[in-house]
């Protein structure tokens, strides 16, 4: 029996897609600089489009309908003088300034947050109950894309009793990709005719009692699901580069440009630009001829152009130019390029649910993507994105496969090899290496350079992996920059919730 949970209509414009479509960039401000802040990823796990409406809700402008816009409270930029100030110090300033006198030290907190762009507290809203359930299966499949349909089907048609989560519609991804309609629309048919269960808008954000128990948000409250064996079908992030300039609004990733681009969100005639690698250049220009978007400009960190008589510009990112908002790049050799919007083609496969099963980190280098490595305490198969699949129309078959060899006992091999691709020459010391707590690069070598010599140190002295996004847009920096020094390259114990989740989620009845 499939429980089938679905979203109205297709796909909904969002608040920071209409906005953008009126050509607003700038949704926020930075929480200690001040600096504007727009949507970097279009999928809620950023958290950089947080805004506030006039009926007093804080809520993620990449989550919430375009219907809300006109509620939408602009942020204000007369405080970013002071942030210029701040800039000059590191986020460890206060410590020798509004520590003392004791007595006052309530006084200075208080300050600090007035002086930051902190939005406030929401209004409480009446609200329905939630309710607590549990559940459980013997394949939990977490993640709803290609890839997690396809294995979730193989195994609920090899007999298993599986459940699959989404945390927006079947599909996943895949939904704003116009070639992969069809596949889709199959696969999620296929789910359903062999017997398999799904939830859609169900996100799961950890892992419990030695990863055999798993909790997911609902849109009526948490469920706690009790398993044998998880699927990993959660996907790529998309990388943010450590250059200067890197948090300007226009600044966003292929999969967010893939959405925008299916929703002809961006005006008609704004100048984007594409700085990528192969694959994933090859996704964002598909999106784009699909949406009718052209890029006035496509540049590769090779500067061998590749096979095909590809036209792309090849040099490393040494900076992202403008003030309030993207207005170019510059290239390592000194060249300039115009654009409105910057597209980064750079991804980070998910991790956090195999770290928070028992796996370890492995770290190639500053210039490709990290992975996960060693036994997990429940068994635990990594399919699609989430395994190192960067071409969305393989995703499908890399789940068949993998279910498949699993079922046998077998590993499938999948033949990815490491490809270095050096994007920047160097972490930028200006670059903004955690946007959430504004802690920038040069902040974090100088606190590895007082002394604070693991990760767990420098996270606590700088801030750096402590905000919303639970170190999504940082830890790959963070782990460069702990590898430049020398230090043992290690994430901060990673612990759930992996995404923000409202206090009102857990307030409700037991229905047992």
């Amino acid at each position: 029996m499939v429980e089938h949970h679905d979203i109205d209509g297709p796909v909904r414009l969002s608040l920071a897609a209409a906005a953008a479509r009126k050509g607003e960039l700038i949704l926020a401000r930075s929480f200690r600089l001040h600096r504007p802040r727009g949507a970097f990823c279009h999928r809620g796990w950023c958290q950089q489009c947080k805004v506030l409406l006039d009926d007093g809700r804080v809520v993620l402008a990449c989550q919430t309908p375009a219907a809300e816009l006109d509620l939408w409270t602009r942020p204000s930029a007369m405080l970013r003088v002071i942030g210029r100030v701040a800039e000059r110090f590191p986020p460890w300033f206060h410590e020798h300034r509004f520590l003392r006198p004791r007595r006052l030290r309530q006084v200075y907190l208080n300050l600090l947050r007035r002086l930051s762009a902190a939005l406030p507290l929401p209004r409480a809203a009446a609200e329905a109950a939630m309710v607590w359930k549990t559940r459980s299966c013997r394949t939990l499949v977490v993640g709803g894309g290609l890839a997690g349909l396809a294995a979730a089907t193989e195994l609920a048609k090899a007999g298993r009793d599986v459940l699959l989560v989404e945390a927006e519609q079947l599909g996943g991804s895949a939904n704003y990709v116009a070639e992969l309609a069809t596949e889709v629309a199959e696969r999620r048919k296929s789910l359903h005719e062999a017997g398999g269960a799904s939830l859609e808008k169900a996100i799961c954000v950890g892992l419990y009692n030695d990863a055999t128990v798993a909790l997911c948000a609902l849109a009526d409250g948490m469920m706690s699901v009790r398993f044998d064996e998880l699927v990993v079908a959660t996907g790529a992030y998309d990388r943010l580069l450590p250059v200067r300039g890197n948090d300007l609004p226009g600044v966003m990733g292929v999969r967010a440009f893939e959405r925008l681009a299916h929703q002809r969100a961006l005006p008609r005639g704004v100048k984007i630009g594409l700085y990528a690698e192969v694959s994933e250049r090859a996704r964002a220009r598909a999106a784009a001829a699909a949406a009718g978007y052209d890029f006035v400009w496509v540049a590769q960190p090779q500067a061998i152009l590749p096979p095909g008589g590809s036209s792309a510009i090849g040099g490393a990112l040494a900076a992202i130019e403008g003030s309030s908002r993207v207005r170019g790049v510059r290239l390592g050799d000194g060249r300039s390029l115009n654009c409105d919007i910057l597209v980064l083609g750079f991804s980070q496969p998910t991790y956090e649910l195999q770290v928070q099963a028992g796996q370890g980190i492995a770290f190639h280098g500053p210039t490709e993507p990290f992975g996960t490595a060693g036994p997990t305490a429940a068994p635990i198969l990594v399919v699609g994105e989430a395994a190192g699949v960067t071409d969305p129309s393989l995703a499908g078959q890399d789940g068949e496969a993998a279910a498949r060899a699993w079922i046998a006992g077998q590993e499938l091999d999948r033949g990815i090899s490491h490809s270095p691709v050096a994007a920047i020459a160097e972490l930028s010391n200006e670059a903004m290496l955690c946007p959430c707590e504004d802690v920038r690069v040069q902040d974090v070598r100088g606190a590895i350079a007082d002394g604070f010599d693991n990760v767990e140190l420098v996270k606590r002295r700088t801030g750096a992996g402590t905000g919303p996004c639970q170190g999504k847009l940082c830890h790959h920096a963070l782990l460069s920059c702990l590898a430049e020094a020398g230090l043992p390259v290690a994430l901060p114990t990673m612990r759930p919730l992996v995404r923000p989740v409202p206090l009102s989620c857990f307030a409700g009845e037991d229905d047992g």
